[in-house]
């Protein structure tokens, strides 16, 4: 019987190749040569089926579905008509002491769907924090970046109900603009640069190789490139989502139409946000397996990096001396400055952050002069 693959801990099933093998399906390299990038990232997507296919749970499906309930009993008020009338436009606010206030005006199952549709949310949430520890902050910063879009959009409709047409004018965009501004920056800047400086150090941690063969397939098997296409989805339908759902409820009643394609459409597009929610949640998350390594940008990982005495240093395989190398209860692996004049520490694989050499991901013992990379200091089980 052939024995399956096993990499980074994982047993690779027999059917699934690692990415570096995956068939590639287009031939735009035809074309041009320089298209060959493109036919590998087209490549990329069919092989993070197969990964979803053979590692998602019940969980997994769970965090989504219960969003997507949510996303149901948030837009829909069965039929009593709270939404589709458009409710009463003279009345508005939520306070309670306000006899007034538009909220004790609403009809009493429209506040209670609503209620449940704010835990049906959070209980998506907190399955999300239980199958992606590593990724708990970008949660809340990905939701950050919907609910400022949401924002933004309201912001746009309120002088222009029919906003990008009709009587719109630049200080409609004002909002809106500061609202991408702040998803532009969660996606890029938090997001994506945290995931791609946490990829490059365990590729140069783990995966080091003195055949730049080798090394050069370790970095293909950990392309973030198809991951990244989903960060531009996952904006493009949080924005027609926000506008759908406001765009549906903006225009004064009596209404002219039904309006069930901005309804719809407001589903869709929030049913294929919340999945490519989870999937920005859960790529990174796999890729670092049960390691402990924090999804951080490499000057968040300096700066936590700042303390040693709570660190713990590895052991040398060939004698069991305690090494230079040390690992933080984050799972941050730092290492001492080369340099006799710098007493820095910084982790490993990174630039020192004293006199800018790097910190060499090679630790020889003190004792019996053996070398040894981090990862065979601090053997840890890694997704692929």
């Amino acid at each position: 019987m052939k024995e399956r693959e096993v990499y980074d801990g994982i047993e690779l099933p027999d059917e699934m190749p690692r990415l570096s093998d995956a068939k590639i399906i287009t031939k735009t390299s035809q074309w041009h040569p320089r298209l060959e990038s493109m036919d590998r990232l087209i490549a990329e997507f069919p092989y993070l089926f197969l990964l979803i296919r053979e590692n998602w749970t019940r969980r997994h499906l769970l965090a989504i579905l219960l969003a997507i309930l949510g996303s149901i009993v948030g837009a829909w008020d069965l039929g009593i008509g709270e939404l589709a009338s458009g409710g009463d436009y003279n009345y508005m606010g939520i306070n309670l002491l306000n006899p007034e206030a538009g909220i004790l005006q609403a009809h009493s199952i429209a506040i209670l769907l609503t209620i449940l549709a704010g835990f049906l949310w959070i209980g998506s949430l907190g399955v999300n924090w239980v199958i992606y520890p590593l990724m708990r902050s970008h949660s809340f910063y990905l939701i950050g970046g919907f609910i400022a879009i949401q924002i933004g959009m309201i912001s746009a409709h309120t002088s222009s109900p029919s906003f990008p047409s009709g009587n719109t004018g630049f200080s409609d965009y004002i909002g809106l603009i500061v609202a991408e501004s702040v998803l532009a920056f969660i996606l890029t800047v938090i997001i994506h640069r945290s995931a791609t400086e946490t990829r490059d150090l365990h590729v140069e941690i783990h995966h080091s190789h003195p055949d730049p063969r080798e090394q050069e397939r370790a970095i293909r098997d950990h392309s973030l490139g198809g991951w990244t296409l989903m960060l531009f989805a996952f904006a493009l339908m949080v924005n027609i989502s926000a506008w759908a759902g406001v765009h549906h409820i903006s225009p004064r009643p009596p209404f002219e139409s039904s309006r069930l394609a901005t309804y719809f459409l407001h589903l869709f597009s929030t049913w294929f946000a919340i999945v490519l929610f989870n999937l920005i949640l859960w790529y990174p998350q796999f890729m670092l397996g049960s390691s402990t390594v924090t999804i951080e940008s490499e000057r968040a990982r300096q700066t936590s990096t700042a303390s040693i005495d709570e660190n713990t240093p590895g052991s040398c395989p060939n004698c069991g001396e305690a090494s230079n190398a040390k690992i933080s209860d984050e799972g941050i692996i730092i290492g001492p400055c080369e340099d006799e004049d710098c007493n820095s520490w910084n982790p490993i694989g990174q630039d020192c952050n004293e006199c800018g050499k790097v910190i060499p991901a090679a630790i020889y013992c003190n004792k019996c002069g053996h070398e040894s990379t981090v990862s065979d200091l601090f053997p840890v089980e890694e997704a692929w």
